[in-house]
């Protein structure tokens, strides 16, 4: 039986990738199958594929229409209910709004806490009459980013609203179904929890009991992720697993029938699968168990892998874009291993062995995943795992599941017993930050292409075929050799790679530029955008507010394979251009902060200087004159003069380059008193592509800079519909009247240049938001 799953299984899932890409490589791969099943004379299991083949089609044409056939836009003042939790970060409510025809994401900030109250009094179920702004999800503007438009599209979301938040006063209550109940009691418990446990306790509690994460602190959710343990926090297989087992039991020592006690254990892990948020992992596990008391009811033996085939199915057939779920992905991969290992798990006799040989084999398969989503590795993941498993499994868990518990029956007890938690929490926390202090606690690799990704899925398969074969023992050898060459040769690829790169990121109003030399012979970041933040009241602040650095530069440094950064330059002061530094210095390796030789600094530019000292990096100070070259490269510093005193702008670090055969001017926000010392000075200028100072303002990119320097090409990092107006009228025209091309972030997104060094140089232009691959050779 479990042969026929599993073929079904496979069909499914290539289906379903094949109609996300359209890539005729998968239908190749479903014909092969066809072929050899005939070949092999299997005409049921043929059959069996496909039925699935027509079922997974037209359930996933049926979606595709839905997903990408446009919703009417809604109106600016209309009538809807609440149709999930409302989520309150900081002055912020979010909640799904479902309109008469369409499904709509409303999000709302308080200006007052008298607002803020309101907000706290929504419930699901509500109906609700609101004004404000209709707008779409923004789309990824650079790579590597998580997308959160195809997250919103997956979920049925075409539109974002912005309410007035007085709006949201004017709600009644409606009918609600059974699930939102359910959804509403959950809501309520977390609150529970919220109320009346400590900063320390609630996180856990929360994530743990009620698969709700968003009270976790930041830093310590953030290092469990690096480590490879996160995993731990979110709410598994063995959560039914207990919970169906306690009720089963405790209904049988009471006296009810085995029939009747199935099916009371059934409804409770179903009502707690939305209790604990019904995630993918969830689903799988609720899934799972109320086919365990199906089989029960039948007197049915029980076979898990089975079990898991089925569960898979019933998913996908549900909701195809599961597949797109890392959630179901994780537990999904990380369950059929383990369960096609299990004999093999039982032959080791000590409990330990066992769970070195659990941890190694759900942390080989997991690394695609890994690799694909977040680019980084923790070498010690398998020995972490070993030590937090017990921990959490056997001290954190049941002493959250206690005090909650205890908590209802009474307080006081609750409390004393919430104490014993907090220190098993503080001493958890301290043994994380301590394994945070290990040598290359992470490793960072470049993103993998498909191919590569192939290979890993082959390798790993044929680890696992092989180890469980008496006579592939050699095979098997060569396996796990094949992947620590591949896995070796994608961490120290940047190493060998011929093709450098420079990236015009899109940080909105903003400069941030990568250039990657080949060979991984320098990495510089100039300039990391960022974002103006106002000062807020503590009720206002949200666990996790936008950062350039942490939600858009870390995650495109790690996607293009670099685990250090040889020089970090700060152009000049203003926030957005150093904002997202402050991240980027605690997260990488950095070894030399470059900065302008002036008497005066910013406070932000001090404040990140600071935390450069702290963390050993060289502060190095530049003026005019300076310069440094790698092989054939070449910087000189051309802007500020030593000891600049005056105007920001005025005194921004300006870097002219020769880099793979093309001169560059990196020009910061020099404005036209800056550009004419520059004029007066330097004679020769001239570059193919400058970077346009000032984000296009009029008071930078003269026409007399223009004439001197005569570029095929301009780039203008720059924010869209920005409240500066930029770029203006006046510099584009100039830009036209001398044929520069102009490439602008706010239309293109990224914008990368690679080339690499053979015969001639071989430049390859790509926008992120617009395919525009032009090539051109330099002898």
């Amino acid at each position: 039986m479990s042969i026929y799953l599993a073929y079904n299984v496979f069909v499914q899932i290539i289906t379903i990738v094949f109609f996300k890409s359209y890539n005729l490589f998968f239908i190749l791969i479903l014909l092969i199958l066809m072929i050899f099943l005939v070949g092999k004379k299997k005409w049921l299991l043929l059959l069996l594929c496909i039925i699935s083949l027509c079922i997974t089609s037209s359930i996933c044409y049926l979606q595709n229409n839905k997903m990408n056939s446009p919703k009417q836009k809604p109106s600016q003042n209309f009538r809807g209910e609440i149709i999930s939790t409302p989520i309150i970060d900081g002055n912020k409510v979010s909640f799904t709004f479902k309109l008469h025809n369409q499904e709509i994401l409303l999000n709302s900030f308080a200006n007052t806490k008298k607002q803020l109250k309101v907000f706290q009094k929504r419930k699901i179920g509500e109906i609700c009459e609101v004004k404000g702004e209709v707008t779409l999800p923004l789309e990824n503007s650079n790579p590597y980013l998580f997308n959160y438009k195809k997250y919103l599209l997956n979920q049925g979301i075409h539109w974002i609203f912005t309410a007035n938040p007085n709006s949201l006063g004017d709600c009644k209550n409606g009918n609600r179904t059974i699930l939102q109940s359910i959804n509403d009691r959950r809501h309520t418990l977390t609150k529970y929890v919220e109320m009346n446990f400590n900063s320390n306790t609630e996180g856990y509690i929360n994530a743990l009991l009620f698969g709700e994460r968003s009270k976790m602190n930041a830093i310590t959710e953030s290092q469990y992720q690096i480590v490879g343990i996160v995993h731990l926090l979110a709410i598994s297989g063995s959560h039914i697993s207990l919970l169906s087992l306690v009720i089963y039991f405790l209904l049988i020592r009471i006296g009810v029938t085995k029939e009747t006690s199935l099916f009371i254990t059934i409804l409770c892990i179903i009502s707690y699968g939305f209790l604990a948020g019904a995630s993918a992992s969830v689903v799988r596990a609720v899934i799972i168990g109320v086919l365990v008391c199906f089989y029960k009811l039948a007197k049915m033996k029980v076979d898990i892998t089975s079990l898991l085939f089925t569960s898979c199915i019933i998913m996908l057939i549900a909701k195809p874009n599961y597949i797109d779920d890392i959630g179901f992905q994780f537990s999904f991969v990380t369950s059929f291993v383990l369960v096609l290992t299990s004999e093999q798990i039982l032959n080791y006799k000590s409990w330990y062995a066992r769970a070195f040989f659990t941890s190694s084999i759900t942390q080989l398969v997991s690394i695609p995943i890994l690799l694909f989503n977040f680019h980084e590795l923790s070498p010690y993941s398998i020995i972490i795992n070993l030590l937090f498993i017990p921990y959490i499994s056997f001290i954190i868990m049941p002493l959250c599941i206690f005090c909650f518990s205890l908590s209802f029956i009474n307080l006081e007890i609750s409390e004393q017993l919430t104490f014993l938690l907090t220190f098993f929490i503080n001493l958890s926390d301290q043994l994380l930050s301590i394994c945070m202090q290990l040598p290359f606690i992470k490793l960072i690799f470049i993103h993998p292409s498909k191919g590569i990704l192939l290979l890993y899925i082959v390798l790993i398969f044929l680890i696992l075929y092989y180890m469980e074969s008496e006579k592939g023992k050699k095979l098997f050898i060569n396996c796990v050799i094949g992947f620590f060459i591949l896995i070796s040769g994608h961490l120290f690829y940047p190493s060998i790679n011929p093709v450098g790169k420079i990236m015009f990121i899109d940080v909105g109003q903003g400069d941030c530029i990568l250039i990657k030399l080949p060979f991984n012979k320098g990495n510089y970041v100039i300039d990391t955008g960022g974002k103006l933040t106002i000062k807020e009241e503590t009720w206002m602040k949200r666990k996790k507010p936008f950062s350039t650095g942490n939600d858009l530069l870390i995650p495109i440094l790690k996607g293009e394979g670099i685990s250090k950064i040889d020089k970090l330059i700060f152009t000049h002061g203003d926030i957005d251009h150093i904002g997202g530094g402050k991240e980027v210095l605690q997260s990488f390796h950095v070894k030399q902060l470059i900065v302008g030789d002036k008497t005066n600094f910013t406070s932000a530019e001090k404040e990140r200087i600071n935390i450069a000292i702290k963390k050993g990096v060289e502060i190095k100070k530049i003026s005019e004159g300076m310069s440094w070259k790698i092989g054939t490269n070449y910087f000189q510093v051309i802007s500020p003069i030593k000891d600049y005193v005056g105007e920001e702008n005025e005194g921004s670090i300006v870097l002219r380059a020769y880099i793979g055969g093309k001169n560059w001017i990196f020009s910061g926000d020099l404005d036209e008193n800056g550009e004419n010392r520059l004029i007066s000075k330097y004679h020769d200028l001239k570059a193919d592509v400058l970077k346009i100072g000032h984000h296009g303002s009029k008071t930078s990119t003269s026409e007399k800079f223009i004439k001197a320097v005569m570029p095929k090409i301009g780039i203008i990092s720059v924010g869209e519909k920005n409240r500066y107006g930029h770029p203006t009228k006046e510099v584009l025209n100039r830009l036209k009247k001398y044929n520069v091309e102009i490439l602008r972030t706010d239309e293109l997104g990224a914008i990368t240049f690679e080339f690499k060094r053979g015969q001639g140089t071989i430049y390859t232009f790509k926008a992120y938001r617009k395919t525009n691959n032009r090539n051109q050779e330099e002898n």
